[in-house]
């Protein structure tokens, strides 16, 4: 029988991949038949128009999804507020040990505050104490929510507040009494970086009744062989004239001389609580010392010149203060920074920039209000003291359990 692959070239497949046929010439592919057409599929017959998603639909998902996230919003508050209120001591020394309802709250920072929130609802009674100092006592009230600004200044152990403290005393210039308590700081209806109108507790301290002299300041720089300010463009024979406030002071001299004088800058705190507040317990806050109306007449208030210290008594404070508005603007010990809870941008927060208070006699009434907050650099830039541009000058505070003051307050009875 033959072998049917005898004589079949090697490789020949013969359909078995490729489509072939044999020849006596070799192999030859077959080509491939065309695939008959494809007809088109027939659409389907139409029928009635596909609805859309309900308006009501949408609404109610909509609205599921507001709920949803509000309910998400309060879960949130629930669970990772702090309830309380919070308290902002300052003005203590570094180290002070800090104690509320005699629970230790840790230790005021190298700048003298500490801020501590979580605080229960109600009376809280706060003790600052310092080795080498007497304690300060004091109790703050506070409610959800609130932010509180304690001022704490201690003094040394033998330095005790006496009962009884005159309104006004004679001490290194005419000074008046500011009762300890509470008052309100800060406006909520005027400028941002006033904001927010918020609780200060502070205790008894008295603030000068004037502001610093010429005649004053021309005694500390005789005793200490300090340099004199220059006269301000504005009045080339100025430092001549004794009763005129000084000006051309910056921070550093403003506070030699407090200390010369035994004293120091007020706060921030205490300035504004001298010039917007009073000694009745029925106290409201004033928009100017006087009270709630712009009457430029009881202030120097625009003008081309400086008033003697004094000139004003109808622009007093309740404290008796006099000058707190106009004349010249008066230098706090207190950096331009924004309150606490304030929002407010303000590229001039920081530490660089000095407060600086009341307005001066260049300005208007509302430059002057109590609430008030300007700005200056401590030292005054080379531009300044080349036109003699002067319009800032000073008052001086000090704490009524100061001991030299009391020694003052004794050898006077």
């Amino acid at each position: 029988m033959d072998d049917p692959n005898e004589n079949d070239p090697a490789g020949a497949d013969y359909g078995q991949t490729t489509p072939l046929i044999p020849t006596s010439a070799g192999t030859v592919p077959l080509r491939p038949s065309q695939p008959p057409p494809q007809s088109r599929p027939t659409p389907p017959p139409s029928g009635p128009p596909r609805r859309g998603i309900p308006i009501w639909v949408w609404l109610g998902g909509a609205g599921a999804l507001v709920l949803f996230v509000l309910a998400a919003v309060v879960l949130i508050y629930i669970f990772f507020r702090q309830p309380g209120f919070t308290m902002i001591v300052r003005g203590a020394p570094p180290g002070s040990d800090v104690f509320i309802d005699n629970i230790s709250r840790g230790v005021t920072s190298a700048d003298g505050s500490i801020r501590v929130p979580g605080l229960k609802a109600g009376k809280r009674v706060v003790r600052v104490s310092h080795e080498g100092y007497g304690d300060f006592n004091t109790t703050v009230t506070g409610q959800d929510g609130d932010s509180k600004i304690v001022v704490a200044q201690l003094t040394t152990s033998e330095g005790k507040a006496p009962a009884g403290l005159p309104r006004e005393i004679d001490y290194i210039g005419l000074m008046v009494l500011v009762n300890a308590g509470e008052f309100i700081m800060g406006d909520d209806n005027h400028n941002p970086e006033e904001k927010p109108a918020h609780k200060v507790t502070l205790p008894d301290f008295y603030i000068d009744k004037l502001e610093v002299s010429n005649e004053q300041y021309k005694k500390f720089c005789d005793a200490t062989k300090r340099k004199p300010p220059t006269n301000p463009w504005w009045d080339n024979s100025y430092f001549n004239q004794p009763k005129m406030p000084v000006v051309g002071v910056n921070f550093a001299d403003a506070s030699a001389y407090a200390s010369w004088a035994g004293k120091r800058l007020p706060t921030e705190e205490e300035w504004e609580k001298a010039a917007s507040w009073g000694p009745t317990s029925d106290a409201k806050k004033r928009m100017w010392p006087w009270g709630d109306s712009a009457d430029g007449g009881q202030a120097t208030l625009n003008s081309n010149h400086t008033t003697a210290v004094g000139s004003k008594p109808n622009g007093a404070s309740a404290y008796g203060a006099q000058d707190m508005a106009g004349n010249v603007i008066e230098w706090v010990d207190a950096l331009y920074q924004p309150y606490p809870n304030n929002t407010a941008t303000d590229p001039n927060f920081g530490g660089t920039n000095r407060v600086v208070r009341g307005g001066s006699f260049h300005y208007g009434p509302d430059d002057a209000r109590t609430t008030r907050r300007t700005y200056a650099p401590a030292e005054f830039s080379a531009a300044e003291k080349k036109e003699r541009s002067w319009l800032i000058g000073f008052r001086c505070a000090v704490s009524a359990n100061d001991p030299k003051l009391q020694e003052k307050l004794r050898s006077q009875k």
